[in-house]
């Protein structure tokens, strides 16, 4: 017994040091983090001093309030200069960018979790579980080496290699599946409790709230008892099982699909796509492989199309040029 407990940590101890796991994964969730935070900010554009400024709805006041009362920080607070906050708002719309386009490493990143949360905590309103989930992302996805994939510039600097730069990298990887299977198992055990969940009505009531109803779509789906009570139970077997299944390396291609499937109607049906694409950008840690097929097709694609366009560019001017 004691001979397999070695053997176990001498696997475990191997596969943190040996080589950085599922980098192009976490790119993908670096990304993905930095087109929600993205779009935060260009969705709130125009309202952006009454929902964020010193004299919006919560005001400076009601910033320093509030980031003092649950102990954090804003730098919002700092000031009641409109010139100040509408540097800061700017200078997080381009970190936000710089992020997306994978461009600046781990300073921009860590500068973007700065301003991001300072963002957050000026109107806490915005918030919501993915919000939530992607500000504590950053910070684990520091330790890892998220700039491996999807961007926009070639890497030119020393790569980072040894078991250091390995086992910081998976740590953060560790981190980051831990959470969201956490986040899955929770909400399972929490919905098991409710009487709705219990007996099949839940979707239906939530699908009728305001704020998620999708006209002519809504109403064809919640008039069908068996699709709501299979999907009920589907959405809290799937959460419950879903740290089960993705312990087992055949499991996991099914687990994720379900959660994949699970997000992309709630994407549709209710409107949470940002929280949809941060959770779904989580499921695909488990699935590195078909993350780096995913990239690889996508560039050659790419690659394709911009020499398809090149030659035609070319092959314009030579006209141009004879005529």
């Amino acid at each position: 017994m004691i001979r397999a407990l070695g053997c176990r940590v001498g696997v475990v101890a191997d596969w943190m040091v040996d080589a950085p796991r599922a980098t192009t994964a976490l790119s993908l969730l670096r990304t993905v983090i930095g087109v929600v935070s993205v779009a935060l900010y260009i969705r709130q554009y125009a309202w952006r001093s009454t929902f964020f400024g010193p004299d919006g709805v919560y005001g400076l006041d009601g910033i320093r309030e509030y980031t003092a009362r649950i102990g954090t920080w804003s730098i919002y607070a700092a000031s009641d200069s409109v010139v100040f906050f509408e540097i800061v708002f700017h200078i997080g719309l381009v970190v936000a960018l710089l992020v997306t386009l994978g461009v600046g490493g781990r300073p921009v990143l860590a500068a973007h979790y700065v301003l991001l949360w300072s963002l957050y905590m000026a109107n806490p309103a915005f918030m919501d579980g993915g919000d939530a989930l992607a500000a504590s992302a950053v910070l684990f996805l520091l330790l890892t080496r998220c700039y491996s994939a999807f961007t926009i510039v070639e890497r030119r600097r020393k790569r980072e290699t040894g078991p250091f730069a390995s086992v910081l990298n998976n740590t953060g990887l560790l981190f980051l599946v831990t959470q969201v299977t956490v986040v899955y198992l929770m909400a399972g055990l929490y919905k098991v409790q409710g009487e709705l969940w219990q007996d099949g009505t839940a979707l239906y009531y939530i699908l009728n709230v305001p704020e998620f109803f999708l006209p002519g779509i809504t109403p064809l789906l919640v008039q069908s008892d068996w699709l709501m009570v299979i999907g009920a139970y589907a959405t809290v077997l799937t959460s419950v099982f879903f740290p089960v299944l993705v312990f087992f390396r055949a499991g996991r291609p099914v687990a994720v699909t379900a959660m994949l499937t699970f997000h992309l109607a709630i994407a549709v049906l209710m409107g949470l796509t940002s929280f949809a694409l941060v959770m779904a950008a989580f499921d695909l840690l488990f699935v590195n492989a078909h993350v780096v097929s995913f990239h690889r097709r996508a560039r050659s694609l790419c690659g394709g199309a911009a020499a398809r366009l090149t030659a035609r560019l070319q092959k314009v001017g030579h006209g141009a040029e004879s005529a």
